[in-house]
Order: C-alpha cells, then structure tokens, then sequence
C-alpha cells in the first residue's frame, strides 16, 4: 500500500532569517515521522517499509511592498478609524509611523505631510522604498522604541499580516496596507476599536485582541486571553464561527472500528472528613478547604467485547484504593492470558456479508490492502 504525507503551511524565508533553513527542514521531517506514527497506529501492524520519494516545493515569493498616496476602500474609509497621509513619494511606511509618533497640532490637516516633521530620528538605513513587510523586523532592530503591527483589508474584513514581538510597554503602532492592483500602501490606524468594531453583532463595549482580533468585553479578559493566543508559534489566528449546518461533526466510518477486548467499569464511594485549619487573614483574597473526600470503598465489574461478565468485585476499609489497584492487576493477567488463548473464527452469514461490505469500500478509496 502506497500512501502520501503533505504539509500544507507554507514558510517564508528572506535573506535576513536564511539561517532558519537547517532547522525548519528538521522540524519538517518531525512533523512527517510524527504523521507515520500516527498513520501506523490506525491500523494492525502496519509497518513503513521504504520512503520511495521527497520533495520540497520552492516558490519566490512576491511580497506586499507599500507605495504611493492612493485612496482608502469606501468601507474601511467610513470607519474614520484609519489615517492616510497623502505622500507624493514612495515613503508611505515612514510617513504613517510619523503619524503614530508626532500627531498633528490642531487645525491642521492630518492627512497632509507638511503636518509632520520630517526629522524624525527613525534608522531607515537598509529599508527598501517601496518597503515589503518582511522588512519591518529589521526596521525594529534598527530603531528598538517601535513595535509596529501590520493589518490588511480582504473582502471588506481585516485580516493579519504581521504583529510585533517587542515586549515592555513600547507604543505600538498600528497600520494598514492597502491593495489596488499592483499597487500597495501603508496607513496609520489610529483607533483599533473602531477598525473592528463592526465585525461583531453585540454593541457594548470592546477590547480587541491585536493577534486574533477576537472581542472582549472588559480589558481584563482580553489580558487574560493575551498569552494563551500567544501561543507556542506566536502564529495570527481569525475566529470564525461556522454556519448552521456546517457546524456539526458525525463518524461514519462504522466499519473501521475496532472492538476494545475489555471494558471495566468501576465505581467509588467516599465519606467526607473535616480539615482543621488556620483562620486566614481577612485582608486578602482565601479559600478554605472544610471537608476532604476519603475512599471507604469500591465495586467494579469487567465486561469482554462477547458480552460475558466478570464479577462484580466490591471491598470496604481504609485500604480501599490499594485494593483496587491490586485487584485490577491480578485480573489484568486473567485477561491477557485470555486473549492469548486462540480460539477458532467462527463466521456467520452475516459476518460474512459485512467484511466483503469492507473490502469493496477499500477499493473504492483505491486502499486495497494486498497480503
């Protein structure tokens, strides 16, 4: 039998991260020996027998490059929550961090250059103009007092393309690069609230997660929330709710199933003794602990997968939970002795019928299994 493993998530490596390479490819051949693990322990002795081939697709990647003045989706415009410097040049980056960074004096246009400085002590040493996302780390790494977020506008919705690392209480700035054809352009958000606030139903109050733009009704759960999205790939994620009927998950595959040999069934009671304990201090937050949950005893029974029974076993004392598990492992042998004990197939008609069922679905799913 012949079987394929693929990984679908692209990487994208530049020349200031080319020595990621050694470790992203052993990282790929863990994820594909994790695979054939978990492919072999579905079936009955499946061996991996040879890797006839490998292959790494490699692609250039084209990136967003912001650009020019352009102007802003009608949509995202009616936010009011994005600010577009009408720039003459191809600094749109440079010019949407000013903003960030030296906000306009009062009765001045914002959206006019001549509003800002044009000394603004950045280290633009090395940056391309038009400037592509991926160089943003080393801008970062040239000027560390910035932690700059990178949004974008797909099908009227606002979508991920970079957040900043950056830790401690660094401003973070915001912006959004637009499309319009081949060309791009990068925007100031000046109010994130406002840019998502319309992606949900609810009218309270939000805070918006920047990583997975998900809301949250009070700033403490959107802390809380914070370093579980995180996560370990630190990796931009949308929650998206799927549609009714779409929202269900049911197993068919009946006849891949495996019966279990022996089931036990066990069940424990306790009695509840009281804890004695110190008062605590009553100007800080407690919990006391009043009653602990002791076991006084137990009953269990084993069924095998014909339907006989074993037992059931019960005992009462303070030694409870030893006798269980002492017990269970002596009737572990029994059972293992058991199904060591080979006993003729019988196959009635109707066995008969469901495993040729079987068979004719395996050739339909080209998976015919060959002796």
């Amino acid at each position: 039998m012949a079987h394929y493993f693929k990984d679908k998530e692209p990487t994208v490596l530049n020349e200031h991260n080319a020595d990621l390479l050694n470790h992203l490819i052993n990282q790929l051949i863990d994820h594909v020996r994790g695979q054939i693990e978990g492919w072999s322990e579905r079936g009955s002795g499946w061996v991996v027998d040879e890797i006839l081939e490998a292959f790494i697709n490699v692609a250039r990647y084209n990136p967003l490059r912001g650009g020019t003045y352009m102007p802003l989706p009608e949509k995202l415009k009616n936010k009011k929550a994005v600010l577009n410097i009408q720039n003459r040049d191809n600094q749109c980056l440079r010019w949407a961090i000013r903003a960030a960074l030296f906000p306009a004096p009062k009765g001045e246009n914002p959206q006019r250059p001549s509003s800002y400085p044009t000394k603004d002590g950045l280290n633009f040493a090395g940056i391309d103009f038009l400037t592509p996302v991926s160089q943003i780390d080393k801008l970062e790494r040239q000027n560390p007092k910035l932690a700059i977020n990178v949004f974008g506008w797909d099908k009227d919705q606002v979508i991920v393309h970079r957040i900043s690392e950056q830790d401690g209480n660094i401003l973070r700035i915001n912006l959004m690069i637009t499309t319009q054809g081949e060309n791009t352009h990068y925007s100031y958000v000046k109010r994130l609230t406002a840019l998502l606030y319309d992606q949900t139903r609810h009218n309270d109050s939000k805070h918006f997660c920047e990583r997975c733009l998900h809301g949250f009704n009070g700033k403490e759960l959107l802390e809380r929330h914070k370093p579980e999205c995180k996560g370990l790939l630190k990796t931009a994620t949308r929650t998206e709710i799927l549609k009714e009927g779409e929202n269900k998950m049911a197993f068919k595959n009946y006849h891949k199933q495996m019966k279990v040999p022996y089931v036990v069934y066990a069940d424990f009671e306790c009695v509840l003794e009281k804890i004695d304990g110190c008062e605590p201090t009553p100007d800080k937050s407690f919990t006391v602990k009043t009653e602990k949950h002791v076991p006084c005893g137990f009953s269990y029974i084993a069924v095998r997968s014909d339907g006989k029974l074993f037992g059931p076993f019960h005992h009462r004392g303070a030694d409870t939970v030893y006798r269980f598990l002492t017990w269970l492992k002596e009737h572990e042998k029994e059972m293992r002795e058991d199904m060591a004990n080979k006993r003729p197939l019988v196959m009635a008609p109707k066995d008969w019928q469901e495993y040729r069922n079987a068979i004719e679905c395996h050739i339909c799913n080209k998976s015919l299994v060959r002796d």
